[in-house]
């Protein structure tokens, strides 16, 4: 990445900057003293995934104005910061940024008027980007920086019309882990909470939207929309999205985004988001958020979901047309306690995040569809989580993770989420669900709005729960769930007695005993479903494909997660009805859940690699770059 700074003539105080060969302006009147800036390498603070030096200056507030440039592909603008000095005579801002354009930095005064700051950005250091170094003088409690995001930026997906459905341009972001600084220079570690506000300016035709109070049911003629997040919350859930979207009210707080060909399906399979609200409140405290809206992303979205408070984003695929993928949306609802209201303060502790969130979601599904359901989604979690443990690194085989030299996007496996899950089921199964729920009900309370590390939880569950109710759990057991690798040999397995039934049904079947139309399947649930064909395979060949097809018409099935597993049996015996469907599905979705496996079983197969990076040349257009990234690891190939 290149350094630079650009000045103009008012702001040209050639005693204040590094480097300004080329720039000429008036003399300027005496600038205030400013401390030089150092030219050596900007080693990372106490978050090893950030280089802000949040212990000595920390921001507090962000002000942004911003522009949203189709045609370029940028957002453009500025953010004005405030901050808190920690340490009074530390005399420099490190903020994190990638790929950004700095174009002005100064201080702002009290009077309003601006200052300008000596500035430089540092090396570029991969994928945590360039860190932006401010002087700052004595007396100064607000900077303003001046800049654009790259057409390229890694955290912004700017789609065309033919990508969307509703044939209108769409921009959407993700800022989590670590890709809030390529849209935005700040304090990107989840250790920083700050309140904001934005003003933003759009296409007149499209819809701006953020995860912030104030988002609008309809476009301003104007184009331009004003925000504002009362409630602390970290970088990584930061959010913007602009376009042509339509508004369905669900409940006095919740409602629906859409693009108009997925408003109605929408609505009608999230009815009952206002309830699954209701729920969460009666299970751990009050919803802190004002509103819980969520907005339908098109399918080139890379995730499930992403908890972005009071907007949450999901990807179409969960639309299934019966209610039956909702987890999804009772996970990313359960964030707005663990997670958005308790924060992990580093990406090493997710569990505390994405662990108490998975567990909470299985509380609300309970609540909607009862105990069996619950289990069959455990059994499920369970299985994946033993075979992600055979073959896991050993740094990540237990909840507190060093990544201390790795991309934080490495936190996001199935440890954090299922064993975190698993350390609560444990706990309860210790406790009793009374006791942990009073006590979870008491954690959040406590944390709220603050971000902790896996030892804060562990002192206060210490505190709160082992002592108060001793002889129990100790605490050499919860050291083997946070620092031991594996799943320890006390941990309570779930049990499902519906997936031991379809477990009967495909070995009889299998063994010739029953006919396919013999099978149970009318009173099978979607998890029911998975477990039958997880269970088979490399069991088929093209012409049981055929017959299956024949009787359940899988190649024509909605409901994208029993598709996907149906597309990887296809892959296995080349069955060609299902390759036909796998490329209209690998040219339509972007869900990483679904594409990475898809690419990666057809570059294992014997036919399929040249196949598969001829379809993937085609789709990747529509492709968030986190997809592109993990499709050409699958597939072997680089840019």
């Amino acid at each position: 990445m290149r350094q630079y700074q650009l000045c103009s003539p008012k702001l040209a105080f050639v005693a204040l900057v590094l480097v300004l060969a080329g720039c000429g302006a008036p003399e300027p009147p005496e600038p205030p003293p400013v401390q030089a800036l150092p030219v050596d390498r900007i080693a990372t603070g106490i978050d090893p995934h950030s280089f802000a030096e949040f212990d000595r200056v920390r921001v507090s507030h962000l002000s942004l104005d911003l522009e949203a440039d189709f045609r370029r592909r940028t957002l453009s603008g500025h953010v004005v910061l405030e901050l808190e000095r920690k340490v009074p005579g530390h005399q420099r801002l490190v903020l994190d940024t990638w790929d950004l354009d700095i174009r002005d930095v100064n201080a702002v005064q009290d009077d309003g008027e601006l200052m300008p700051l000596s500035w430089r950005l540092g090396a570029d250091s991969d994928y945590l980007g360039t860190p932006l170094v401010i002087a700052l003088p004595q007396g100064i409690s607000a900077v303003r920086v001046d800049y654009a995001s790259s057409p390229d930026a890694f955290g912004l997906q700017w789609l065309d019309g033919e990508q969307t459905a509703s044939g209108r341009p769409f921009l959407y972001s993700q800022s989590q882990p670590q890709y809030a600084r390529t849209w935005v220079p700040l304090q990107d570690t989840p250790a920083v909470r700050y309140t904001f506000d934005a003003v933003v300016r759009g296409p007149r035709d499209l819809l701006v939207l953020m995860g912030a109070a104030g988002n609008a049911i309809e476009t301003n003629p104007t184009g331009e929309y004003r925000f504002e997040m009362p409630e602390p919350i970290p970088s990584y859930l930061m959010a913007i999205a602009i376009g042509d979207l339509e508004f369905a009210e669900i409940g006095p707080r919740t409602g629906i985004y859409a693009e108009s060909a997925w408003i109605g399906p929408a609505a009608e399979e999230f009815a009952g988001l206002e309830q699954m609200v209701e729920i969460g409140e009666n299970l751990y405290g009050p919803y802190r958020w004002g509103r819980y809206d969520l907005l339908v992303l098109p399918a080139s979205f890379p995730f499930g979901g992403m908890e972005n408070p009071r907007l949450s984003y999901v990807t179409p695929t969960i639309i299934a047309g019966d209610g039956s993928l909702l987890a999804l949306v009772a996970h990313e609802l359960a964030h707005s306690w663990s997670g958005n209201l308790v924060t992990n303060a580093a990406w090493r502790d997710l569990w505390l995040n994405e662990g108490f969130t998975v567990y909470f979601e299985a509380r609300i599904m309970e609540e909607l569809y009862g105990r069996e359901v619950r289990d069959q989604l455990a059994r499920l979690a369970w299985d994946g989580l033993m075979e992600t443990l055979e073959t896991a690194d050993p740094r990540d085989r237990q909840l507190v993770r060093d990544l201390s030299d790795r991309d934080p996007e490495q936190a996001f496996m199935r440890v954090p989420y299922d064993m975190g899950r698993f350390f609560l089921d444990w706990l309860e199964d210790r406790f009793g669900r009374e006791i942990l729920d009073t006590f979870l009900r008491e954690y959040f309370d406590h944390f709220a709005f603050q971000s902790i590390t896996s030892e804060d939880f562990r002192d206060y569950l210490d505190t709160h729960l082992l002592q108060a109710h001793p002889g129990r759990v100790s605490l050499d057991e919860i050291d083997a769930w946070l620092y031991q690798p594996g799943m320890p040999a006390f941990a309570v397995e779930p049990v499902s007695d519906a997936f031991e039934q379809v477990d009967d049904w495909r070995r009889r079947w299998q063994a010739d005993e029953v006919a396919l139309n013999e099978l149970p399947v009318d009173d099978w649930s979607v998890h029911q479903w998975r477990h039958f064909l997880i269970g088979l395979e490399g069991a088929l060949d093209a012409a049981q494909m055929a017959v299956m097809d024949e009787r359940f018409d899988l190649t024509g099935q909605t409901n994208y997660e029993i598709l996907f597993l149906w597309l990887m049996r296809a892959i296995e015996a080349r069955y060609e009805p299902g390759i036909e469907r796998l490329e209209r599905f690998l040219l339509e979705v972007g869900r990483n859940k679904f594409t990475r496996p898809l690419y990666q079983a057809l570059a294992d197969s014997e036919w399929g690699r040249e196949w598969a990076i001829e379809v993937y040349q085609r789709a990747r257009p529509g492709y968030h770059a986190l997809t592109r990234q993990a499709a050409e690891r699958a597939l072997g190939i680089s840019d």
